[in-house]
């Protein structure tokens, strides 16, 4: 029988991890006594996630698919507040005042909330903003101009939102937070919101979709000036989510609706340079938690209304993303 070695010329290296390891790499787990082979996903794949502790939307999101926070949305604007560690949501401290259609960055341990609005149906834009230390909510600088359903990302202390609407009219503001207060800085190009954006950097947010209208479009913000970025390939919708983690990074845009259609499955990745159809999201949905919902490699989607206000928790792995596999054999 032919051996590895003789086929490809190399023995199968015994490792204790997969550092530094390649792509079509076949290796010796010797902590779990397995060989394992370094491959990439086929296509993108929807998992159900554990259900919300209740049905929301309009919840602000930060962190990863397996290390989340989750806190705010409707019914009633609630205050509650829950971390995700891919299996379990867990309770903790309460946001000081109910919130929905806020957007949430950072990570799981640290995080701030902004464009708000403090009240339910009928919403108006609220300046509050909120910061997480990983234990509790505190009140943040306030932002200059009251908004709801903002394009949102970067850091705690290096947050960026932009656009938005509140209710009546769309903005194109653009705000900076450094940690304590808000920077007014380079306008968007148009009046925009609602769409998705959840960047890891304040010098590097893509948003995407929106309103008003259904758009296709999306713009990137380089922490100074406003560029064109790549439109979707296909109907244009609002009220979606995904992650966006970089403009140059993978990412994914899911559910919202279109000009004919509310709410849809309609699933589009990104793989840096452009979008393409991918797997629908199980069941159709908009306004899921809006912030930064992981990445197009592990991405989270949180609530959102379907038929009616859901629980529903989905998790997202894009297509072509490394992954190591277990070599079985029968």
């Amino acid at each position: 029988m032919a051996e590895y070695r003789g086929i490809e010329g190399a023995a199968v290296q015994s490792l204790a991890n997969n550092t530094g390891t390649i792509q079509g790499q076949i290796w010796y787990d010797n902590a779990t006594t397995a060989f394992k082979l370094e491959t990439v996903t086929a296509s993108a794949t929807w998992a159900s996630g554990t259900s919300l502790p209740g049905p929301r939307d309009y919840g602000g999101q930060a962190g990863l698919q397996t290390a989340a926070i989750f806190a705010g949305g409707t019914p009633g604007a609630p205050n509650t507040s829950f971390t995700y560690n891919g299996s379990t949501w867990t309770a903790t401290n309460n946001l000081g005042t109910g919130t929905s259609i806020g957007c949430m960055m950072g990570t799981q341990t640290l995080a701030v909330m902004a464009g708000t609005s403090r009240s339910s149906s009928p919403y108006s834009g609220s300046t509050a903003t909120e910061e997480w230390d990983g234990t509790n909510w505190t009140n943040g600088g306030a932002l200059n101009t009251a908004r709801y359903g903002v394009f949102s990302g970067g850091t705690q202390t290096a947050a960026v939102i932009a656009g938005g609407s509140g209710p009546a009219t769309y903005f194109d503001d653009t705000e900076e937070y450094n940690g304590s207060s808000w920077t007014s800085v380079t306008n968007m190009p148009g009046n925009t919101g609602n769409g998705t954006s959840g960047a890891d950097l304040q010098t590097d947010m893509y948003c995407v979709g929106g309103g008003p209208g259904n758009k296709t479009t999306s713009l990137v913000y380089d922490g100074t000036n406003w560029t064109t970025g790549v439109s979707l390939s296909g109907a244009g919708r609002r009220g979606c989510g995904g992650a966006m983690a970089t403009s140059s990074g993978l990412g994914f845009v899911a559910g919202g609706e279109t000009a004919t259609v509310n709410p849809i499955t309609t699933t589009e990745e990104w793989n840096g340079t452009s979008f393409s159809s991918s797997t629908a999201i199980p069941t159709a949905t908009r306004d899921p938690a809006k912030g930064d919902g992981g990445t197009g490699a592990a991405g989270l989607f949180s609530g959102g209304t379907t038929s009616g206000v859901t629980s529903n928790v989905f998790e997202f792995t894009g297509g072509g993303v490394a992954e190591t596999r277990t070599i079985t054999t029968s």
